[in-house]
């Protein structure tokens, strides 16, 4: 497999799990709302990783290794985009193990917060799959 063909894999899985988010979004599930955005952000990270050929970790924060692998190939990039999704992984890769087994309860505002930042994630990972591409 490529690494093109696993960052595809990686943003298709990612695409599927945010309609699942979506959907417990909708039925007033926010642990598994907060969880699933987590489950998007990841695979989003690490395709991106995959396709600028790096290896990407096997963590469930991701995006400082796709940060440090955009700057260290001197790709284009906003670094208030960059510093606003480390926050958000960073947030939701915390918040994932105690949302999932119901440590905590999340608030509806958690919820969807994590939910919109997911779902900002994704576009970035599909727009910059383009412009990566695009470069070749």
């Amino acid at each position: 497999m490529t690494n093109g063909e696993r960052a595809d894999r990686l943003l298709a899985e990612a695409s599927i799990i945010a309609g699942e988010m979506r959907s417990a979004l909708a039925a007033g599930h926010w642990n598994l709302a907060a969880r699933r955005a987590q489950e998007v952000v990841e695979p989003v990270a690490k395709g991106l990783i995959n396709e600028m050929g790096a290896e990407y970790p096997r963590t469930h924060d991701p995006v400082p290794a796709l940060i440090e692998t955009i700057r260290g190939r001197g790709i284009a990039a906003d670094d208030a985009v960059l510093e606003w999704l480390r926050r958000l992984s960073s947030r939701l890769a915390d918040l994932r193990g105690p949302a999932f087994y119901q440590e905590i309860a999340v608030r509806e505002d958690q919820a969807r917060g994590a939910v919109e930042g997911a779902d900002k994630a994704l576009e970035f990972g599909r727009a910059l799959i383009v412009r990566l591409r695009g470069e070749r």
